[in-house]
């Protein structure tokens, strides 16, 4: 987690001095808030996590946008009335997306949609506890593996400053695992830089 606050807080500070000059096609976001499990599989076992993120933006058109982007999300085990903790499940995303901005150029709300694809990194932890059952839980534990991913959603721009606005959008994602998908809802508040 510190690693990526640091890589946020020195992509805020680069966005800052950069926006500073003339007017140019490249945005910088940086945000995080929470990422809720939501395929059976994956909400059965695991609770509500957390993420953080950056990326920058292109524009190509003057309402589209190409985004990279890097995520960590972060989600506890929830395995209810077993007397065993750990298990963390922590995937690290690099994906790209298209973003479509639609509204009234004077309005300071501006809504998207965006969409788009790339790979995961996926790792868990080991779980500890009692000492049978956590030897019998870590033994089927999945190895770390990437994965390739897909994610669309929607949000909005909310235009707070000359150089800078804040974000918030809803998003559906899917890692192609074995068997069933992980697959989760991100909710993430942030700050582009233009």
């Amino acid at each position: 987690m510190k690693k990526t606050l640091l890589i946020m807080g020195m992509v805020a500070v680069f966005a800052m001095s950069a926006s500073a000059g003339a007017p140019n096609p490249f945005s910088i976001y940086a945000g995080g808030a929470v990422s809720m499990p939501s395929s059976d599989g994956f909400s059965s076992g695991w609770g509500m996590g957390w993420h953080g993120m950056a990326g920058a933006g292109y524009k190509v058109a003057p309402k589209f946008q190409v985004v990279g982007k890097f995520e960590y999300h972060n989600f506890g085990s929830d395995l209810a009335g077993l007397p065993i903790d750990g298990g963390n499940t922590k995937i690290t995303m690099f994906g790209t997306d298209g973003r479509y901005s639609f509204g009234l150029p004077a309005a300071p709300i501006t809504p998207y949609f965006f969409g788009g694809l790339g790979m995961a990194h996926l790792t868990q932890d080991e779980f500890s506890g009692q000492d049978l059952l956590t030897a019998a839980v870590n033994e089927f534990l999945p190895a770390s593996t990437d994965k390739l991913y897909y994610n669309f959603g929607a949000g909005v721009d909310l235009k707070t400053g000359p150089a800078w606005s804040l974000f918030a959008q809803g998003r559906y994602v899917s890692v192609a695992t074995e068997g069933e998908a992980y697959s989760f809802i991100p909710v993430t508040i942030g700050l582009k830089f233009f």
